[in-house]
């Protein structure tokens, strides 16, 4: 077999003389120079590769840290932001309110002072004393102000308070409701002095319980389409009749022939007719009603109980319905929750309580 070449080291060179011997080889102390320098570089180069690396990962995660503490100081700054606008508002709101509330109460106090002062006047004119004349301006202007607030007979105290101004301020300037001789005439001091009387009667409708009203119930009207069918009676319901009775005088054969055609036909009638069902006593079977039965009726209660009842059941149907239910929904169901059905009036009234006494609840 022949000896396979071996490959040549690049850093060895060999002399071969013209015998064909192969000598010992011989090393190159530069390329081995210059491998042991490149190794070095290679590793050097490795390290700061290595380094250039974690220098990165350092720096990005600084500029990640960075940016978190950038977006928690700007969430915070717009959480203050936001916090001291909502206290703002809410201040600037309150204030607001405040604002309203006295200025509703400065000029309900100057109303009140300016006709109070002629509603007095008008008193005194008509002849009240002065240390009772007073009662009749704060008669009217309580009168008004509890229209205001049960919302009310608002156009009635309104035009009343209007009425009693104008009326007296006419009656000083001599255009009106005085004689010749500068008194007051007697429809004036009629009309004044039903004021209170009529203030009083005003009131006690708005703050007495209502009752209760009696609702009639009138039958439905019967049609053809509500009657009862009634089934062909069959052959065992059908009246018997009552055996003929014979005649009392003798009939020829002509006038007996007769007879027999005519019941003969009235037979025949009576087979294409079927009779209808009777009753003992030949009256006729009264048709069955499909009225409803009427609801139960709620029993006699003050307003205060009616309140405490239905106050639940108002606020249950507001949030079912999304809205303010009517005086018939409202009553249905007080009627549904076993506290038996008031009438529509009352259920209007019990509402208007409830709304008086407390807020609407808040839908979702």
């Amino acid at each position: 077999m022949s000896a396979e070449p071996q490959p040549r080291s690049p850093e060895v060179r060999t002399s071969i003389d013209p015998a064909g011997f192969r000598p010992l080889p011989i090393v190159d102390e530069r390329a081995a120079v210059a491998r042991a320098e490149a190794d070095t570089l290679l590793a050097q180069a490795n390290k700061m590769h290595g380094e250039a690396q974690e220098r990165a990962r350092r720096a990005v995660a600084s500029a990640e840290e960075e940016a978190r503490r950038i977006r928690s100081s700007a969430t915070a700054d717009a959480d203050r932001i936001r916090q001291e606008a909502r206290v703002e508002a809410a201040q600037r709101q309150k204030r607001d309110d405040k604002l309203d509330t006295w200025a509703a109460r400065a000029i309900i106090a100057g109303t009140v002072g300016l006709t109070a002062s002629g509603e007095y006047a008008l008193a005194r004119m008509v002849g009240f004393d002065q240390t009772v004349a007073w009662l009749l301006p704060f008669v009217i202007d309580v009168y008004v102000i509890q229209a205001f607030r049960r919302h009310r007979d608002i156009i009635q105290a309104i035009t009343l308070t209007v009425a009693a101004n104008v009326t007296y301020h006419l009656a000083d300037a001599r255009l009106f409701g005085l004689t010749p001789t500068a008194k007051p005439t007697w429809w004036l001091i009629a009309m004044v002095a039903s004021v209170a009387s009529l203030i009083l009667w005003r009131v006690h409708l708005m703050t007495a319980p209502p009752k209760a009203r009696r609702e009639r119930q009138k039958p439905a009207p019967q049609t053809a389409s509500t009657q009862r069918q009634e089934a062909p009676p069959t052959a065992t319901e059908r009246p018997t009749e009552a055996p003929p009775t014979p005649p009392a005088k003798t009939t020829t054969s002509a006038d007996n022939s007769d007879r027999q055609e005519a019941r003969s036909g009235d037979d025949k009638n009576t087979a294409k007719t079927p009779a209808k069902k009777t009753t003992p006593g030949g009256r006729k079977p009264a048709a069955k009603s499909r009225q409803k039965p009427a609801a139960e009726k709620a029993p006699r209660r003050s307003m205060t109980e009616w309140v405490t009842l239905a106050e639940p059941i108002f606020h249950a149907e507001f949030k079912r319905l999304k809205r303010n239910p009517t005086a018939s929904e409202f009553a249905d169901a007080i009627g549904k929750a076993g506290h038996g059905r008031p009438s529509d009036s009352t259920a209007k009234n019990i509402r208007t309580e409830i709304l008086d006494r407390a807020e609407l609840p808040t839908l979702d």
